[in-house]
C-alpha cells in the first residue's frame, strides 16, 4: 500500500518537472522571441550549422564495478548517434549563440542501459562599447552518464537520470589599455528522478571575479575571487567555498607557453545530525542537532606547453583543489597529466592523453581514491566535411578506507566514429 506521504512526495516531484520543464520552454521562447523581434537582429548574420557524429565502440566494464553484477554482461559494444544543431546570429553589437546536442546510445547485450541524452545551450551577447560587453546564457541537460563526476570520488553506480537547469551571465571591461576586468555568475538546479534511492538533488550558486593586468606583450598576471555555494536539501547541508587565486602566464619563447596559478581556499559545512540525549530518569532519545565543519588548504596549478615543431607539441598539467562529489563529501584532488598531438600529415593527426588522479576524502570519511586514464588517438580528414577518429583508452581505480583495505577497477574501451559537418546554411552575409 503506497501512504499518503509518498503521494505527496510523488506529487510533489511530478509537478516540480514539469514546472521546470515549462520554464525551460517559455525561456527559450522568450528568448527566441527577443531575438527575432529585435531589428538589429534582422539585419545580423545568421547561420545554421548542423553536425552529426556515428560512433561504435565497446566497452569491457559498462558500469565499472571490481566484481560482475548478477544480470548484467560486463562488457558490450555499443552504438551511438549524435546530431549537433548550431545557429548564430551576429551583428556589430550583438552575437546569439543555440547549440543543441543530443546522444543516443543502443548497448546490444544490455538493452535496459538504453538512452537518449541533451544538451542545450544559448547565449546571448551584448557589445556596448570596444571596452564592455556582457552576456547570458542558459543550458538545460538531460542525460544518464555520469561516470566523469561518479568515478573520481568512487562512487560505482548504474546509469543514472540527471536533469540539469543552468543560468548565468558575466561581463568584461577594458579599463585599460593593460587592465581587463571580467566577473560572471551562475544559478544550477541538478535533479536526479531517482531520488532518494539515487543521488540527493542539489542547487549551486557560484561567482567568479578575475582582474588580469598584461605587464608585457608576453606576460600577464590575474587574481582569481570565487565562491561557490552548494545546498543539499535532503541532507539538510551547506556547503560554502571561497577560493583566491593568483595566476601568471609567460609565453617563454615562441615555443614555450607557461601557466601558472597558486591560492588558497576555504570550506564551511553545515548540517544536521541526530545524537543521543538521556536526561535520567527518562529513556535516552534521538534528537536533531546543528552541526558544522570547516577545512582550508592550498590550491595550485602548472601547464607548461612546448610547440617542438610545426607538427608536434606537448602539454605537461599539474594542479591540486578541493571539490564536493554528488554525495556532499569533499576531497583534495592532486593531479597530473600529459597531452601529445602529432600531425602525421594535412589531414592526419595523432593524439594521447594521459592523467594521474589522487583524491583524498576529508569530509565524512577517510577514502582514498586513485585514477589512471591512458587515451591515444588517431584522426583523419577524409573529406573536406567528414572526419573519421580512432579511439582507445585504459581507466584504472585504485580504492581504499579503512573498511575497506583496497579495491582495483579497471577496464578498456575502443571506438571508431564518423563526423559529418555540412557547410553553414542560411548565411545571410
Amino acid at each position: 500500500m503506497v501512504t499518503e506521504p509518498v503521494r505527496r512526495l510523488e506529487r510533489s516531484f511530478l509537478l516540480k518537472c514539469f514546472d521546470m520543464q515549462r520554464n525551460v520552454r517559455v525561456l527559450v521562447i522568450i528568448i527566441t522571441g527577443i531575438v527575432f523581434s529585435c531589428k538589429c537582429c534582422l539585419a545580423a548574420d545568421w547561420s545554421f550549422t548542423p553536425s552529426v557524429t556515428l560512433s561504435e565502440m565497446y566497452d569491457s566494464n559498462i558500469i565499472f564495478s571490481s566484481t560482475p553484477v548478477p544480470g548484467i554482461p560486463r562488457g558490450d559494444f555499443i552504438t551511438r548517434l549524435e546530431p549537433v544543431v548550431s545557429i548564430t546570429g551576429q551583428t556589430e553589437r550583438t552575437r546569439f549563440d543555440l547549440d543543441t546536442v543530443t546522444t543516443g546510445e543502443k548497448y546490444v547485450e544490455n538493452p535496459k542501459f538504453d538512452t537518449i541524452d541533451t544538451n542545450t545551450y544559448t547565449s546571448l551577447t551584448e557589445f556596448w562599447s570596444p571596452r564592455f560587453s556582457t552576456d547570458g546564457n542558459f543550458r538545460f541537460i538531460h542525460d544518464y552518464n555520469l561516470e566523469s563526476e561518479l568515478q573520481t570520488s568512487g562512487i560505482v553506480v548504474q546509469k543514472t537520470e540527471r536533469y540539469q537547469y543552468t543560468g548565468g551571465g558575466g561581463l568584461k571591461y577594458k579599463m585599460s589599455e593593460t587592465l581587463n576586468m571580467e566577473a560572471c555568475g551562475s544559478y544550477i538546479d541538478t535533479m536526479y528522478p531517482a531520488h532518494p534511492v539515487g543521488l540527493p538533488d542539489y542547487h549551486a550558486y557560484q561567482g567568479t571575479v578575475t582582474p588580469v593586468w598584461s605587464i608585457t606583450p608576453r606576460m600577464e598576471i590575474g587574481l582569481s575571487s570565487n565562491f561557490v555555494r552548494q545546498e543539499y536539501p535532503i541532507f539538510s547541508a551547506d556547503i560554502d567555498t571561497v577560493t583566491e587565486m593568483i595566476s601568471w602566464k609567460r609565453l617563454l619563447s615562441d615555443t614555450i607557453k607557461l601557466d601558472l596559478s597558486a591560492g588558497y581556499y576555504f570550506t564551511w559545512t553545515s548540517f544536521l545530525t541526530q545524537v543521543v540525549r538521556y536526561i535520567p530518569p527518562a529513556p535516552p532519545v534521538l534528537v536533531t542537532k546543528p552541526g558544522s565543519g570547516s577545512d582550508s588548504g592550498p590550491a595550485a596549478a602548472a601547464d607548461i606547453k612546448k610547440d617542438w615543431s610545426e607538427r608536434f607539441s606537448t602539454t605537461l598539467l599539474a594542479s591540486k583543489l578541493q571539490y564536493d562529489d554528488p554525495y556532499a563529501r569533499s576531497f583534495d584532488k592532486t593531479s597530473v597529466g600529459f597531452t601529445a598531438e602529432y600531425r602525421l600529415s594535412e589531414l592526419t593527426t595523432l593524439n594521447l592523453c594521459t592523467s594521474y588522479d589522487m583524491d583524498d576524502q576529508v569530509s565524512q570519511g577517510n577514502e582514498k581514491i586513485n585514477y589512471i586514464n591512458i587515451s591515444p588517438a588517431i584522426e583523419v580528414k577524409i573529406s573536406e566535411n567528414l572526419t573519421g577518429r580512432l579511439r582507445g583508452s585504459y581507466q584504472l581505480e585504485t580504492f581504499s578506507s579503512q573498511a575497506s583495505p583496497g579495491v582495483d577497477i579497471d577496464r578498456y574501451i575502443v571506438w571508431i566514429e564518423f563526423t559529418y559537418k555540412w557547410p553553414r546554411f542560411w548565411a545571410t552575409h
